[in-house]
C-alpha cells in the first residue's frame, strides 16, 4: 500500500479482458463541483457504475460488491488493505480440518438483523445454499461446498476436495448473510430448482435484508446508491450516517477531486490519471492487477509465435521498466501472473529484464529472420491508461530485436470473440482476481485449462516441469508452501508458457485529507465504507 499526504469465472480468475467492460461506460453524474453533501454527515463515494444488482446471491460487479458489503454480513472478512488472512465476523472463530476438506464456524451472539430480527445459523445455511443453487455469477466459487447447521451457533462447510481457501470465499461479499424468513416472503428460494424457482433479486435490489453497518435508503443503476446507517448494526457503529454512491465518469471524478472539501472518495483515479491532484488529497492503492502478453502456442496458428525460442526472444526485447512508466505512479515492471497485491507474488527482484542481445541470438537459433506477428489488443483506456500506448510500446521495443509486430488495435467484444476463439496469434491484456486466491490462477492459466486453451496450449504442448509444478500447487494444503509453490509455478511459466507479463499496476483510491480509514482493498470491495470516518 502507499500513502501519500493524507472486479470466479473458472476459479477465482477475472480475465480482465472480460471485466474491462467496466471501464468502457461513460456515464456522468448530476453536478460536477465540490461535494454536493459538504457540511453534512455524509459519505460521497465518486465511481463509474459497474452494477446490475444488489442481491448478494447474484452480485460480481464492483460497484455492487462495494455496496453489498456494507450492507451484508459475512462469516469472515478482511480489514483493510491486508488481503493475506480472513478475519472473524459474524463467525467468532472457525476450525479447519487437517485434510482442508471440512470447515467449522461458531457464530457471534446477539447479532440482529437491519429490522431487529436475530441472526441464526438457519439465515446461514439459507443464504449460502441460495448462492450455490441460483447459479448467478458468484455461484462458482461455492460450487463444491455443502452446508449444514450443527446447532444454533454452530455452521459446518464441507468441500468436496481440499480446498484451504474456503475461508477466502467465505469472506466475499456474495456470501452475505439474508434475513431468510423476509427473503423467502419475496421469493427467495435455496434448494435444488433455485435457479428456476427463485424471484428475490427485484425486491433484494430496492431493500437490504442483511446485518451490516448499513442499510439501502435508495436505488438507482444510472445514477446513485444512498445508504444509511444500520441503527440495529451488532458491531461498531460507522461515524458516516449515510454514504452516497455518485455514477461519475473518471475524468469527472478527477475535476471534482481537485475541487473537494468535503468528505469525499473517488474510485477510479489512478496511474498517469493521478498527476496533477492537490497534494492535500490522500491516496492508497496496492498492485493488484497484471498486464501479459499472450502467444498462440498452435502451431496451426502461427509457426512463430508456437516456437517456445521466438517466445524467449521477444520476452527478452521487451523494455519492462520503460513500460512501466507508461502506467504512472504505483506500477512496477513485470514478473509473474500474480499480482504483488496477492501471497504468492514473485519478489520485486525478479523483475524481468531487457536483454536484446539475447532476443537477436534466440531469433538467430530459431531461424526466424525478421519474424512478422499480428499484434492484437482492445482499443479501450483501462485505468488511465490507453492500451494502443502501450502496445505501440511492445511494438517499437520488439522491433529492435528484429521482430516485427503489426498493431491490430479492435472494439472490445471483437478482440474478446477472437481471442476466445483460439485462433489470434498474439494480444495484450490485463488481468485481476475476482477474490484473493492467486492459486486460482492455476486452474486457468495451466496447459488444458480454460484460458491456456485460448491460446491453444494444451498439456500435449506444455513442458512437463510447468505441468508438476502447478500440480504441486493444488496438491499443497497449507497456505505459507502453497504461495512458495506459486512462485516455483510462475517461475515455470516464464521459462515456458506463452504468457509474457510486462507490467504490474494499482487500483487506487482517492480521498479529501479530513477522511482515516480510507485504504483500497484488493478482496473486491475496493473500500470498506463503515471503517472511512473524519479526523
Amino acid at each position: 500500500m502507499s500513502v501519500t499526504p493524507r472486479r470466479l469465472r473458472g476459479g477465482a480468475l477475472a480475465l480482465a479482458a472480460l471485466a474491462i467492460v467496466s471501464s468502457t461506460a461513460a456515464c456522468t453524474a448530476g453536478g460536477s463541483g465540490g461535494n454536493s453533501n459538504s457540511g453534512t454527515n455524509t459519505l460521497t463515494v465518486n465511481t463509474s457504475f459497474v452494477l446490475k444488482t444488489l442481491d448478494p446471491g447474484r452480485i460480481y460487479e464492483a460497484t455492487g460488491l462495494t455496496a453489498v458489503h456494507a450492507m451484508y454480513d459475512t462469516l469472515l472478512t478482511f480489514k483493510g488493505s491486508d488481503v493475506s488472512k480472513p478475519v472473524p465476523a459474524l463467525a467468532e472463530s472457525y476450525q479447519v480440518s487437517p485434510d482442508a476438506k471440512t470447515f467449522t464456524f461458531t457464530l457471534r451472539s446477539g447479532v440482529k438483523f437491519s429490522d431487529g430480527t436475530p441472526l441464526t445459523a438457519d439465515d446461514v445455511v439459507f443464504s449460502l445454499n441460495r448462492l450455490k443453487n441460483i447459479k448467478g455469477s458468484p455461484a462458482v466459487t461455492v460450487a463444491g461446498l455443502t452446508v449444514d447447521k450443527k446447532d444454533e451457533r454452530t455452521v459446518v462447510v464441507t468441500s468436496a476436495n481440499p480446498d484451504p481457501n474456503v475461508p477466502v470465499v467465505l469472506a466475499m461479499p456474495s456470501t452475505g448473510v439474508v434475513n431468510s424468513k423476509v427473503a423467502k416472503e419475496h421469493g427467495a428460494k435455496d434448494g435444488a430448482d433455485a435457479a428456476q424457482g427463485d424471484t428475490a433479486q427485484q425486491y433484494l435490489d430496492t431493500n437490504s435484508l442483511g446485518s451490516g453497518p448499513y442499510v439501502l435508503k435508495s436505488y438507482d443503476p444510472s445514477s446513485q446508491v444512498v445508504l444509511e446507517a444500520n441503527p440495529n448494526y451488532w458491531g461498531e457503529k460507522p461515524q458516516f450516517n449515510r454514504v452516497v454512491l455518485r455514477n461519475m465518469d473518471v475524468q469527472t471524478q478527477k475535476l471534482t477531486m481537485q475541487r473537494a472539501d468535503g468528505a469525499e472518495i473517488a474510485l477510479d483515479i489512478s496511474g498517469k490519471l493521478l498527476d496533477g491532484l492537490p497534494d492535500s488529497l490522500q491516496t492508497s492503492g496496492v498492485q493488484d492487477t497484471v498486464y501479459f502478453l499472450y502467444l498462440n502456442a498452435d502451431p496451426a496458428v502461427s509457426k512463430v509465435t508456437s516456437d517456445p525460442r521466438f517466445n524467449q526472444a521477444l520476452r527478452a526485447a521487451i523494455d519492462y521498466q520503460g513500460i512501466a512508466a507508461l502506467y504512472g505512479k504505483g506500477a512496477a515492471a513485470g514478473a509473474g501472473l500474480v499480482a504483488p497485491a496477492f501471497s504468492g507474488a514473485l519478489p520485486a527482484a525478479e523483475e524481468s529484464k531487457r536483454d536484446v542481445a539475447k532476443a537477436k541470438a534466440l531469433l538467430a537459433e530459431a531461424g526466424l529472420t525478421n519474424p512478422t506477428v499480428k499484434f492484437n489488443y482492445p482499443a479501450i483506456t483501462y485505468k488511465g491508461v490507453d492500451l494502443g500506448t502501450v502496445a505501440t510500446k511492445i511494438q517499437g521495443d520488439a522491433a529492435e530485436a528484429g521482430i516485427k509486430l503489426e498493431l491490430n488495435p479492435q472494439p472490445l467484444t471483437t478482440f474478446l470473440d477472437e481471442m476466445r476463439s483460439a485462433k489470434s496469434a498474439m494480444g495484450f491484456t490485463p488481468q485481476s482476481l475476482n477474490y484473493p486466491v492467486a492459486d486460482s490462477l492455476v486452474n486457468n492459466m495451466a496447459p488444458g485449462q480454460a484460458t491456456a486453451l485460448r491460446s491453444g496450449w494444451t498439456v500435449e504442448r506444455a513442458d512437463p516441469s510447468v505441468v508438476e509444478a502447478g500440480k504441486k500447487v493444488t496438491s499443497t494444503l497449507d497456505l505459507s508452501a502453497r504461495a512458495t509453490a506459486m512462485q516455483e509455478w510462475q517461475r515455470a511459466m516464464n521459462l515456458h508458457s506463452p504468457y509474457i507479463v510486462v507490467a504490474s499496476n494499482s487500483s487506487t483510491l482517492v480521498a479529501t485529507s479530513s477522511l482515516t480509514g480510507v485504504e483500497y482493498s484488493a478482496a473486491g470491495w475496493q473500500v470498506d465504507l463503515a471503517a472511512v470516518g473524519r479526523k
